[in-house]
């Protein structure tokens, strides 16, 4: 099931007469008529508990809202808020502290008077959505999580959307940049470690059982190997499917645009294989009793692999030891070394399901009411 992760709102009141909100004004006049123009205002930065943040900005005529309202006032957002409607409450009660216009639905639709060379466009009543990201969880397996992401990695997606997969593996965006779409998958377990450590390093820190409730969120995720899926609509994609407009489109109308690494997953088969040196091998299996010599053994193993002939090397007590402890993981030193006979360092190589994640039991999922109950402040 999607839920939405992010999203940018405005409406503009063209009667004009709001309070102006934000961090600074710039007041602007036309040089050559002495005409002045409506006023510049920047965004006004708005943090909540747990380090929340939303943007609020009106310049008199135009009220904006930008953030994820499903983080909103809450520790976490593995799962967020699946309808508009609940971010638009959300929101509005943000506008309604500075005596801002609430957000509205449009009921009916007009066309732009535009110039004759541009194609016309509808405007609404209400409020108009110009980014919107929508997400989900997959369960993938506990430590399958980077061999997911790096299979999809190996496709393009929707028209020739190309890949870009993070050094560490855990990410990977299509159409980063764009004005259009980008989608992404990345490892939510290492997500939540990244922000808790970040968190931890702030002046006042993170409580107690803040930090509990996390780490057995990232323990929760760790187990089942969870791997976000995320579409960030723009405003391009949106205007050019009118989906900007809040109150005629609903949920269902943007599933249709969030197929794209959907499709790509039934098109291919992912498998994880689990690596493992030969010393760990060696040792795992009781060949020998310390790293130590499972590393000496692992050396002539790597010796016999370049062509090496062992009977030359060692005395024929330390040849018939080393083989016998080589033996023990499926390796005849004996014979000469075939690439194309053996792996010695894949152990297991495993087809990856994948799963819709489910929330425990203890998990706090969002709820509107509790978000609009907090204090928040202006920082910026």
């Amino acid at each position: 099931m999607f839920f939405i992760d992010q999203l940018f709102m405005q409406q503009d009141h063209h009667e004009g007469g709001l309070p102006l909100v934000g961090r600074h004004v710039i007041e602007r006049v036309e040089l050559e008529t002495g005409e002045k123009l409506p006023p510049s205002v920047n965004q006004k930065v708005l943090e909540g508990s747990f380090s929340t943040k939303l943007t609020v900005r009106c310049d008199g005529m135009r009220v904006r809202v930008e953030g994820n309202p499903s983080r909103w006032q809450r520790v976490d957002n593995v799962f967020g808020l699946q309808t508009l409607d609940e971010c638009v409450e959300v929101y509005n009660h943000v506008l309604a502290s500075f005596d801002l216009p609430l957000f509205t639905k449009n009921t009916r639709l007009h066309h732009r008077q535009t110039p004759e060379s541009k194609a016309s466009s509808l405007v609404g009543d209400g409020a108009e959505i110009t980014l919107i990201d929508w997400t989900r969880n997959h369960s993938v397996g506990k430590g399958k999580e980077q061999s997911f992401i790096r299979g999809l990695s190996s496709m393009q997606i929707g028209r020739g959307r190309k890949p870009k997969l993070y050094p560490d593996g855990q990410t990977c965006n299509w159409g980063e940049g764009s004005t259009w779409v980008m989608s992404k998958l990345y490892n939510k377990a290492v997500e939540l470690q990244r922000h808790l450590k970040k968190d931890q390093r702030k002046k006042l820190g993170v409580a107690p059982e803040i930090v509990e409730y996390i780490k057995n969120l990232i323990d929760y995720c760790e187990s089942t190997g969870v791997v976000r899926e995320e579409h960030s609509l723009r405003q391009t994609m949106l205007k050019r499917h009118n989906l900007q407009f809040y109150g005629i489109v609903t949920e269902k109308d943007f599933y249709p645009h969030l197929q794209d690494i959907e499709n790509a997953m039934n098109t291919i088969q992912i498998s994880h294989d689990e690596h493992q040196s030969i010393a760990h091998q060696l040792l795992a299996a009781g060949a020998v009793d310390t790293m130590r010599k499972a590393n000496v053994t692992m050396h002539y193993f790597t010796m016999w692999q370049l062509g090496e002939d062992l009977r030359q090397v060692l005395s024929e007590r330390q040849f018939y030891e080393h083989k016998a402890r080589l033996k023990v993981i499926g390796i005849d030193i004996g014979q000469m070394f075939d690439v194309s006979r053996m792996c010695p360092t894949l152990k297991r190589s495993e087809r990856i399901e994948v799963q819709p994640l489910t929330a425990p039991d203890w998990y706090k999922m969002p709820v509107v009411a509790e978000s609009n109950v907090l204090p928040f402040k202006a920082i910026a």
